[in-house]
Order: structure tokens, then C-alpha cells, then sequence
């Protein structure tokens, strides 16, 4: 008789490890964790895109806006750590004036019915678009989810992140900008 072979036990749990590892993929799953975004310098300062309508009246917004800062916020509805990051930027946007900070949120999906429902369901307070041809996702460089990019009214980066960041951490950023 020969025993049980220890690579059957690696083997089953190899496949649970993935298996819980797809709702995540496209989040911070393995391929973008090893990649990670490309986030450039600049991006350009007229970057507009069609708004899902909801928070504004539809039509075109800015996504770099002429506020001292934009935070644009890339997310997904089926991203799992998006709602824990929808829930910091609340706090976020309660902390300044649409004339200092300006936030703006981007999906990659195509169902504009889901995101706009999902975006009233999270009660946020600040434009979104989808971007299902990925072209503002291409102009940030974004290639995970939740990801997070602060700019100035030129278009000039001035951080990002990815994952769930705090909202204590995200206003220290932004206030190191404004004094700085």
C-alpha cells in the first residue's frame, strides 16, 4: 500500500487558493500586484468624458477639473475592497470644498444601468463615468482596483495608490499638496 502522496493535499488546496483568488482578479489580484499600475507624470488637463449623471446633470464632465486638486477614483461594482474605499472617500469628501478638492470616480464596466445604481446605492456625493473601452483608464495607467490619483488643474500627478487607503491617509496627501 502506498501512503497519500503530500503534493494530493498541496494539490486541493492550490485549487481553493485560486479558486478564491478570481472574485479578487482585476482587483488586486496576482498579475496586477505583480504589474501594478502605470501611473505617469501628467495626464492631460482637458481629459473630459461622458458622465453617468449621476450627483450632476449629465453630459461631459471634467475629469481634471480646475480645482486646486482632483482625486479621480477608479473602481468596479464587483471589486470587493471598492466598498471599503467608497466608505473612506465619504470622509474625504466631507473635509473640503468642491473648489479645493474635486472628486471624480471611473469604471471599467459597460453596464451603465448597474454602475449608476451601484453609485447611488453607495449615496456618494461626486461624479462618475464608465470607461468601458478603458481610454481614461489608459491615460492614468490604471490596471488595478480601487485605485486612486490625485491631480493639480494642469494634470500634473501628484500621488497615487492602489488598494483600500484610509481617509486620514488620503487627506494627509492632500493636505501636504495644498501647503506645499
Amino acid at each position: 500500500m502506498v501512503p497519500d502522496s503530500p503534493s494530493r493535499p498541496l494539490t486541493r488546496r492550490a485549487a481553493i487558493a485560486l479558486a478564491a483568488s478570481v472574485p479578487l482578479s482585476g482587483c488586486l489580484g496576482a498579475i496586477n500586484s505583480l504589474i501594478g499600475n502605470q501611473v505617469p507624470s501628467s495626464v492631460p488637463a482637458d481629459l473630459d468624458h461622458e458622465s453617468l449623471g449621476v450627483v450632476d446633470t449629465g453630459g461631459e464632465i471634467d475629469i481634471v477639473t480646475d480645482a486646486d486638486l482632483t482625486l479621480v477614483y477608479f473602481f468596479a461594482t464587483w471589486c470587493g475592497p471598492c466598498g471599503p474605499q467608497q466608505e473612506e472617500l465619504h470622509d474625504v469628501r466631507d473635509e473640503y470644498d468642491t473648489e479645493t478638492l474635486a472628486m471624480r470616480a471611473i469604471s471599467p464596466e459597460d453596464d451603465e444601468q448597474d454602475v449608476f445604481e451601484y453609485w447611488e446605492a453607495e449615496e456618494a456625493e461626486y461624479p462618475a463615468c464608465i470607461d468601458p473601452d478603458s481610454d481614461v483608464h489608459a491615460e492614468f495607467g490604471i490596471s488595478a482596483y480601487p485605485s486612486l490619483v490625485l491631480v493639480d488643474s494642469d494634470g500634473e500627478v501628484r500621488w497615487h495608490t492602489s488598494g483600500t487607503t484610509d481617509a486620514e491617509d488620503i487627506i494627509e496627501r492632500v493636505d501636504e499638496e495644498l501647503d506645499g
